[in-house]
C-alpha cells in the first residue's frame, strides 16, 4: 500500500511488505484478484514469516455459497492445501519457526507440489479426487483467515503472487522480489513482533470488523502474472 491509500486496520506496512496482526480483516471479491473463469490450476509464490503459532489460513477462496474452493493453512509442522470443500493434502513443513520462508505451491491437475530451496527440494501430493475446475467469480477472497470468525494469520508478508502457469515452479526464486531473496537474513527495523499489538477490546470475535478491499488496495499484496 502506498501512503495515499488507506491501510486496513491491523495491517502494518514495512519496507519489504506488510505485517498482519490479529486485528486484520482483509477480504475482497474473487473477481478483483483473478479474472472470471480462473482455473484452480495455479502457482503460488510466497515469501513470509509467521509471528504467532496457530492454525490460521494464509488465504481462503470461498464460493458465493460459502463453500471453500481453495486455501492454504499453516498448522504446527504442516502445510495443508485445500482444493475443495473438506478436500485437502498436506506437507510436512514447519512455517511456525520464526524464520523467513520462500516457497512455491503448484496446483496442477490431480497433483499439488511444494517447492522449497529455490526448487531444489520438491514434494508431491496426489489429490485422489476430481477438483473443481474453476473458481466462483462471485466468491470471496479472504487473506489470513478461513472465515471472519476464525483465527487470523499473524506475520510478515514480503510476497504473495499468483501465476496461471507452472513454468515458474521449478525456478520460483527468479520470480522473487529482490527484497524477498534476502528474507532469511533481513529483519525489519521494528519493535518486538510478538505480540505485535495489544488485543483490541472493541473487536470481539462475535463482531468482526469487516474491511472490504478494492483491487487497488490489495494489488500490491496479491499480484497476478501480466498474462492474466
Amino acid at each position: 500500500w502506498s501512503s495515499s491509500r488507506t491501510v486496513p486496520q491491523g495491517v502494518i506496512p514495512f519496507k519489504s511488505g506488510v505485517i498482519f496482526t490479529q486485528r486484520a480483516r482483509v477480504e475482497a471479491p474473487v473477481s478483483t484478484i483473478l479474472p472470471a473463469g480462473s482455473s484452480t490450476d495455479l502457482l503460488l509464490v510466497l515469501s513470509l514469516c509467521s509471528h504467532r503459532i496457530n492454525n490460521a489460513f494464509l488465504f481462503a477462496v470461498k464460493s458465493k455459497k460459502k463453500k471453500l474452493q481453495l486455501g492454504v493453512q499453516f498448522v504446527p509442522g504442516k502445510i495443508i492445501v485445500y482444493v475443495g470443500h473438506k478436500r485437502s493434502v498436506y506437507f510436512d513443513y514447519n512455517v511456525h519457526d520464526g524464520q523467513w520462508h520462500n516457497m512455491a505451491i503448484d496446483i496442477r491437475g490431480q497433483t499439488v507440489t511444494l517447492f522449497t530451496s529455490c526448487g531444489k527440494h520438491r514434494v508431491h501430493a496426489d489429490l485422489h479426487f476430481k477438483k473443481d475446475e474453476a473458481l466462483d467469480p462471485h466468491g470471496s477472497f479472504l487473506f489470513g483467515k478461513m472465515n471472519q470468525h476464525s483465527v487470523q494469520f499473524e506475520g510478515a508478508i514480503c510476497q504473495f503472487d499468483i501465476y496461471p502457469s507452472a513454468k515458474a515452479a521449478h525456478h520460483y526464486c527468479k520470480y522473487l522480489k529482490k527484497q524477498c531473496r534476502q528474507a532469511d537474513t533481513y529483519r525489519p527495523n521494528l519493535p518486538p513482533l510478538i505480540p505485535l499489538l495489544p488485543r483490541d477490546p472493541s473487536a470481539s470475535p462475535s463482531t468482526p470488523q469487516h474491511i472490504e478491499l478494492s483491487l487497488q488496495g490489495l494489488k500490491n499484496l496479491t499480484t497476478a502474472a501480466p498474462s492474466l
